[in-house]
C-alpha cells in the first residue's frame, strides 16, 4: 500500500485533495487545523500526517515537551522528549499505526491519544513498541457519553429520581436568586469571536483550572483556533450571564454528529448556586434539540456530573511508544520506577478491605 508521509505545511497542502476521504473523528485531525496548531502552540517543531492509500491515517506534530511521571501530585520525573503526538480523532485505520513503524527512530516516543481498551487500534499501537518500549502500567479512564434522546423530557425521564429532583432544585435556586438578571448566550458564529473569547477569559482567570493549565485562555493562538472554529461551524460556546457578567461557560466543538464538551469553568463567588451544572443542562436541552446532533461525548474522566447524565461508557487508555533509540530507551528506563510506584500506590488505595 501507497504510504505518503507530510511535516510541512507544503507537504500538507500535497494532501488536501485525499484528507476529506479519511474518516477523521475529531476538528483537531482537520487539515487547516493541524497547520495552525503547528503554527501557534510552544514546542511544536512540525506539523505531522501519515496517509495510507485512501482509508486509513494518522494527524499529529511532533514536539519538544517533557514526559512526566508523577507519584501521587509530585512529578519526580519528567525528561524531555521529542515525541510525534497523535491529536484526538488523528488516528483512522490499524494499517496507518502499523506504517509509522519506520518513523519511530526520527523521535523519541509516539504519544496515543486515549484508545477503547482492547480495540484493534489500541492493539496495534501497543504492538508497535512490543514489550520494552511501550509505557507500563498506563491506567485506564472511562470515557462518558449521552446518546441524545428524541426530547429534553425523556432524557429527564431517563434519568433517576435522585437526579432528577437535584436539576429541578437547582434550577429553581438559581433561577430565583438570578430573576431576570440571568441569561445565557450561546456563541457559535463568526461574529461572537469577540464575546467569546472576553466572556471565557473573564471566567477562566478565576477558576482554579486557570492553575492547572487546563482553562481556557486568551492568547494569540487560542484566538487564531476560536476564529477557524467558528468559521468552520466546529466551536459553540455557552455562557451563563449574571445581568452584564459572565460567571459560568462550556467550551464545546462539534464534529460529525457529536458534541464534545472540552473546558468548562465557573466563578466560585457564585459556587453555592452551581451555574455549571445549571448551565450543563442548558447545553443538553439545546444538543437534544439541534437535528444535526446525535450524540453528547462527556471526554475522558469520571467526574458525577459524567455519571448522572451520561447513557453508556467506555474504557480507555493513553499509549506510548518509545522508539529504539538511546534517547528513546532511556526515557523509558527514567519514567518506569515512578509508574510502577503509582500503580502499587493506586492499587493499595482501591484494595478492600479485609
Amino acid at each position: 500500500m501507497a504510504v505518503v508521509i507530510a511535516r510541512s505545511a507544503e507537504e500538507f497542502e500535497r494532501l488536501r485533495a485525499r484528507w476529506p476521504r479519511i474518516g477523521w473523528q475529531r476538528e483537531e485531525a482537520e487539515l487547516d487545523y493541524l497547520l495552525l496548531r503547528a503554527r501557534t502552540q510552544p514546542g511544536v517543531i512540525a506539523p505531522f500526517a501519515l496517509v495510507v492509500a485512501r482509508e486509513a491515517g494518522v494527524a499529529g506534530r511532533i514536539e519538544e515537551r517533557t514526559l512526566p511521571a508523577r507519584l501521587g501530585d509530585r512529578t519526580l520525573v519528567a525528561p524531555k522528549a521529542r515525541v510525534l503526538r497523535i491529536v484526538e480523532g488523528g488516528v483512522v485505520g490499524v494499517s496507518a499505526v502499523q506504517a509509522l513503524r519506520p518513523v519511530l527512530p526520527e523521535v523519541d516516543a509516539v504519544a496515543f491519544p486515549p484508545l477503547p481498551v482492547g480495540s484493534d487500534l489500541a492493539r496495534a499501537a501497543r504492538e508497535l513498541g512490543g514489550l520494552m518500549r511501550r509505557q507500563p502500567l498506563a491506567p485506564a479512564s472511562p470515557r462518558r457519553r449521552l446518546v441524545l434522546p428524541a426530547t429534553f423530557e425523556e432524557f429527564l425521564a431517563s434519568r433517576t429520581r435522585k437526579v432528577r429532583d437535584g436539576v429541578r432544585h437547582d434550577s429553581a435556586r438559581l433561577e430565583e436568586a438570578f430573576g431576570g438578571a440571568r441569561h445565557v448566550w450561546k456563541l457559535h458564529r463568526p461574529e461572537d469571536l469577540e464575546q467569546l473569547v472576553g466572556a471565557l477569559e473573564h471566567v477562566a482567570r478565576k477558576t482554579y483550572q486557570r492553575a492547572l493549565g487546563a482553562a481556557f485562555a486568551d492568547t494569540l493562538g487560542e484566538r487564531a483556533l476560536a476564529r477557524l472554529g467558528l468559521e468552520r461551524g466546529w466551536i459553540r460556546a455557552y455562557v451563563l450571564y449574571c445581568g452584564q457578567e459572565p460567571i459560568a461557560y462550556w467550551h464545546c466543538s462539534t464534529y460529525r454528529g457529536t458534541l464534545h464538551l472540552l473546558r468548562t469553568g465557573f466563578d466560585p463567588s457564585y459556587s453555592r448556586h452551581r451555574p455549571g451544572i445549571y448551565l450543563l443542562i442548558r447545553v443538553l436541552e439545546d444538543a437534544i434539540a439541534d437535528p444535526s446532533l446525535t450524540v453528547v461525548d462527556f471526554g475522558a474522566g469520571d467526574a458525577a456530573y459524567k455519571r448522572q447524565f451520561s447513557s453508556e461508557s467506555s474504557l480507555e487508555r493513553e499509549e506510548l511508544v518509545l522508539a529504539p533509540t538511546w534517547r528513546g530507551l532511556r526515557t523509558g528506563v527514567v519514567r518506569a520506577p515512578v509508574l510502577l510506584g503509582a500503580e502499587l500506590a493506586r492499587r493499595a488505595r482501591v484494595r478492600p478491605a479485609s
